[in-house]
Order: C-alpha cells, then sequence, then structure tokens
C-alpha cells in the first residue's frame, strides 16, 4: 500500500475533533496536540465505530501539531484517502478518511461543523459542483437582469431562488413565489399581474397580482415552461416594461422587481416545436443556474441524509454506516433530494421507531420505492444469479441484498425478458435461513 502525503500545514495545529460522518451528533473523539486517537469497532477503541467492515483497532491518528498521521493498523478492509488505500498518510483539517465502509473527518476544533454543512442557505453539502453552484449564485446575486434556474425535479430549485434574492441588493423586499404547474390558463394572468373588481365572472374584489406583490423584491416563477403562449407574450411584456396592466385596470403601473424562473424542460426543444417563446426564452435566459443531480453529489449524503432525517417528524434516529454507504449507491433519476427523502422515511419506518437505520433498512426502501442502484438492477442480479450457478442465496449475499429484494428483482427481469437461468435446486446453502 503506497503512503500518501498532503503538504502540512505551516501553523501549529491546536485542538482537533475526529468524528464518524453520519449524523450532527454522531461519534466524536477529541485530538489534542502530541496525542493519538485510535479509530476502531473494539470497545476500547478512542472512537467507537459500530460497523461490520471496521476492523476493532482499525487506524491510529496521532497529533504531530503540524499535522495529523494516520496509520493504517492493519485493518482488514483497509483505510483510504482520496479513494485510495493507504499505510500511511499525513493529513489536515477537512480531511476525510475512509475506515472500512464508514468515514471520518479532521477538524478544527474551533470551526463549527454545522456552519460548514452549508455553502449556499437551506442547501446542505461542500461537494464540488455545490462549491461551483454557490461561486455562481454569489456571482449573479447582485445583478438585476432575469435569472433562469435549470435542474431536475427535486434538486432545490426554489432554495437556490431564495439564495440568489437572499445575496442579492433586494434581500430587504418580499420574496414571492408562485408555480406555473398549478394555474390554470384563465387565472394564470390574474395570478401574476392582477386585476381589478369586476374584470370577469368571479372577480369580486381586486387583486394586486404576484408582480405587485413582490414590487422592491424577487419574483420566483417555477415551472414556467407550463405558462401558456398567450400569458408567455405579457409576461415578457412586463419583463421588458417593467410594467403591469391588471386585468379591467386602468392603465400600466410601474414595478420594480427581479424575475426569477426555472425549468425542469428542455426550453429549447420547447422554442423549436413553438410551445415557447423565442424572444421570452432569451429575455429570461441572461443569467443560467443550473442545479446538480443528487447523482452528481453524493459525496453530501453524510450532511444532507441526516438534516433530511430531522425532519421527518419521526422519533430520532440515526443512520449507521453501512446506511449511508447503501444511499450513496442509489441513482436518484426522478426525485433526486425528494426522493432520498422518501427512501429516507421508508427506511426509518422499516427500522421501527428510535431504532438505527441499518444497510439492509435502505436497500429495501430503494427496492421497494423502485430506486435502481448498480447492485439492485433487474440485469446485474440475473448476471449474479448465472455466475452463483443458480443458487440465489449465495447470488444475494454476493450483492449485499435481502433474500426477499433478490428475488423481486429477478421477477422484474423475467418480466422484462422470459429467459431466465436456471436456479440449482440441487444445491442447498447452509446460509439460506438469513435470507428467508
Amino acid at each position: 500500500m503506497p503512503t500518501r502525503e498532503l503538504p502540512a500545514s505551516p501553523s501549529t495545529l491546536g485542538d482537533l475533533l475526529v468524528r464518524v460522518i453520519g449524523p450532527p451528533t454522531g461519534p466524536s473523539a477529541l485530538l489534542r496536540p502530541g496525542c493519538c486517537v485510535v479509530v476502531g469497532s473494539s470497545r476500547d477503541a478512542d472512537l467507537r465505530v459500530e460497523e461490520p467492515t471496521v476492523s476493532g483497532r482499525h487506524v491510529r491518528l496521532e497529533h504531530k501539531r503540524g499535522f495529523v498521521l494516520a496509520a493504517d493498523l492493519g485493518s482488514k478492509n483497509g483505510t483510504t484517502l482520496f479513494g485510495q488505500r493507504v499505510a500511511l498518510a499525513e493529513v489536515r483539517p477537512g480531511v476525510r478518511l475512509g475506515v472500512g465502509a464508514a468515514a471520518v473527518e479532521v477538524l478544527d476544533r474551533r470551526a463549527d461543523p454545522s456552519a460548514r454543512s452549508e455553502l449556499l442557505r437551506g442547501l446542505a453539502g461542500r461537494s464540488p459542483p455545490m462549491v461551483s453552484l454557490a461561486d455562481r449564485v454569489q456571482r449573479i446575486a447582485r445583478l438585476v437582469e432575469p435569472a433562469l434556474i435549470r435542474g431536475e425535479s427535486g434538486t432545490g430549485k426554489e432554495l437556490v431562488a431564495r439564495a440568489l434574492h437572499d445575496l442579492g441588493p433586494r434581500n430587504k423586499g418580499p420574496f414571492v413565489a408562485i408555480n406555473a404547474a398549478s394555474l390554470s390558463r384563465e387565472l394564470a394572468e390574474s395570478e401574476l399581474f392582477g386585476h381589478r373588481r369586476g374584470a370577469f365572472t368571479g372577480a369580486v374584489s381586486d387583486r394586486r397580482g404576484a408582480f405587485r406583490e413582490a414590487d422592491g423584491g424577487t419574483l420566483f416563477i417555477d415551472e414556467v415552461a407550463q405558462l401558456g403562449l398567450e400569458v408567455q407574450g405579457k409576461l415578457l411584456r412586463v419583463v421588458e416594461e417593467r410594467k403591469v396592466r391588471p386585468l379591467g385596470g386602468d392603465g400600466p403601473v410601474g414595478v420594480d422587481v427581479r424575475l426569477v424562473a426555472a425549468t425542469c424542460e428542455p426550453l429549447e426543444e420547447q422554442v423549436v416545436d413553438r410551445r415557447f417563446r423565442a424572444d421570452l426564452f432569451q429575455r429570461i435566459a441572461v443569467c443560467v443556474v443550473r442545479v446538480p443531480p443528487l447523482r452528481d453529489r453524493l459525496d453530501d449524503l453524510p450532511l444532507l441524509a441526516p438534516r433530511l432525517l430531522c425532519g421527518l417528524g419521526l422519533p430520532p434516529t440515526t443512520l449507521l454506516p453501512g446506511a449511508l454507504a447503501a444511499l450513496g449507491r442509489g441513482l436518484y433519476r426522478d426525485g433526486n433530494v425528494r426522493e432520498l427523502r422518501s427512501v429516507l422515511l421508508a427506511a426509518a419506518i422499516d427500522a421501527g421507531a428510535g431504532t438505527p437505520i441499518a444497510e439492509e433498512h435502505v436497500l429495501c426502501a430503494l427496492s421497494e420505492r423502485g430506486v435502481l442502484t448498480e447492485a439492485t438492477s433487474p440485469a446485474r442480479a440475473r448476471a449474479m444469479l448465472a455466475s452463483c450457478g443458480g443458487n440465489r442465496s449465495a447470488a444475494a449475499r454476493r450483492l449485499g441484498l435481502p433474500r426477499s429484494t433478490f428475488r423481486d428483482l429477478l421477477e422484474r427481469a423475467r418480466q422484462a425478458d422470459p429467459v431466465e437461468p436456471p436456479i440449482d435446486s440441487e444445491r442447498p446453502d447452509h446460509r439460506d435461513a438469513l435470507y428467508l
């Protein structure tokens, strides 16, 4: 195993905190200058990690005043740094070490760990895609031009819009959010631009409209692609003239609003199909912000998953390291963070009130919700069954899946393609009972 060295800080380090990645209240140990912390699964470890892949005495962290020396103690599953297995490594505060399937990080004790979880308020994560997102938001927040936020469903586009508002010069003004997908074609114009009493049947009182409500602040229109062409034309006029014309009103009313729109649709294709106005697209796409999907920032799971878990309204619980690793195997192609929240809720319910969530709970939740992973694709299950000579129990173990989940995957594979490898019923496995 190679020795991996990092440049040591030229200044002397003070007290450090060694923390297991996971819930904010997860186990941690103080590491003082000149002292050591042994990480492992045994009871006599200074920092105990209850994870089957962690050896009893896995890795020793020694505070060398200018850096921390991490020495693997002959662990079975190894210690990794940046994905590479190491025997000896110099690390600094902020660096994470893989310890079997778990992970620990070294923190400056003076730093507030909770403050490190966010680059943008409300968006947990410090992965490279989130660093790029935060940099983009901070650079365009102070502009007055419209902004277009693009990203898949469930990635947090409204939170990005709020960050643009909070970091900009209009942060003292109102932030008004409206979802175009929830507006009927008949009411969209009234909701956006307002109306006078009697302007149409049912207009029993005046309505200011979203633009006037957001005067001096930011108007966020989510799912902007859902607006009808007629409303799109009037929206373009408001953006260019900075005036609204309420239905039934006597004349235009000036507004000072920054428009932020969002969509998960390919607007360029809709422009070609004449379902979205090209001139409006060019006007709102002046400042484009792309929000990364969850599958591109899985490194944020140790920060994101515990936060979502705390907001489920269930009895307090924790994620075991194996469960966190299982969450990282999800592809999350449909709902992203929203989908992750649903998986966590299902896993917490399966685990039971107050019981730590384990790997099998997460794998079951992923399977039940149809969230595919490399290990839980039907094709992978069928291939593994063939490589194990048709022995379902052995194949399920090699994929790290409960036998019931593996059986469901085989059924999905059979429905997609009736040709299935024969099951070797003549080779009973003495460990079958573990998966029944």
